[in-house]
């Protein structure tokens, strides 16, 4: 008996989706789009903040000296 009460119970249980199958899909496209729009929007930020060349040592060198070694 308590079989077939399970089995009527899980019968009368109807799940549904809230909405159509394939707007689940334009959901996430719609959000992956909005997320590829705000990444678009911080382009060439390094370049606004990085140092401007030729500030203080030659082209191809760093802070410590053509050799590397600070002498």
């Amino acid at each position: 008996m308590t079989t077939s009460v399970a089995l009527l119970a899980a019968e009368e249980v109807h799940n549904e989706l809230p909405m159509p199958a394939y707007m689940f899909g334009v959901i996430a496209l719609v959000a992956f789009a909005l997320l590829l729009a705000l990444t678009w929007s911080f382009r060439g930020t390094a370049q606004k903040y990085a140092r401007p060349h030729g500030e203080g040592h030659a082209h191809g060198t760093d802070a410590h000296g053509a050799d590397g070694h600070g002498h």
